[in-house]
């Protein structure tokens, strides 16, 4: 391994991406590396080959992705349900109640994932959340005796209720930051 002296006239290409020029090689094999390569290490500058970076993908596994949707669907159903049936929880008022459910749905689906970090779960977080608010209440318009035919057709209308629906939004930002 010959070490040469760096000046600007002696610019080489990445190893790894070889559209960037760089001056950088491994300290330890004289790779030539570009900065997004490097990998620093407490005796200089590394190759990910000669730093043992290993690259892997983290995976989903379709028993937790389904696991994760349990969980979430079910927590935004039993929010919903239990804002319902619980009036003393209305004194906090729909845009915060969603907020709160919003949160405890990301952290369900976070759980069932065991805390994996994917940017898939975003979608999946802020689907449960509406999902589980639309299951929420075709269960208190069953309990109720309610026909639900009709109402099916109208739970857009009913999502349109200005503080439920911002508290509904909100929450599903609060989701999908959750399990970010």
């Amino acid at each position: 391994m010959s070490r040469t002296t760096f000046s600007p006239g002696n610019t080489v290409r990445c190893a790894r991406h070889p559209n960037v020029e760089t001056v950088l090689r491994c300290g330890r094999c004289d790779t030539p590396i570009c900065p997004r390569c490097l990998v620093g290490t407490p005796v200089g500058a590394r190759c990910p080959t000669c730093a043992g970076v290993k690259r892997f993908a983290i995976n989903l596994k379709p028993r937790e992705l389904a696991r994760a949707i349990a969980y979430g669907v079910g927590v935004s159903a039993a929010g919903t349900v239990m804002l319902a049936l619980i009036p003393i929880l209305a004194f906090l008022g729909p845009l915060i109640e969603y907020m709160v459910i919003g949160f405890v749905v990301g952290e369900g689906v976070s759980r069932g994932v065991n805390r994996k970090r994917v940017p898939e779960l975003g979608p999946i977080a802020v689907a449960c959340l509406f999902v589980g608010y639309a299951l929420g209440v075709i269960v208190i318009l069953v309990a109720s005796g309610q026909p639900i035919g009709l109402e099916l057709l109208l739970l857009p209308i009913a999502l349109t209720r200005g503080l439920t629906l911002i508290g509904l939004l909100v929450g599903a930002l609060l989701a999908w930051m959750r399990v970010r």
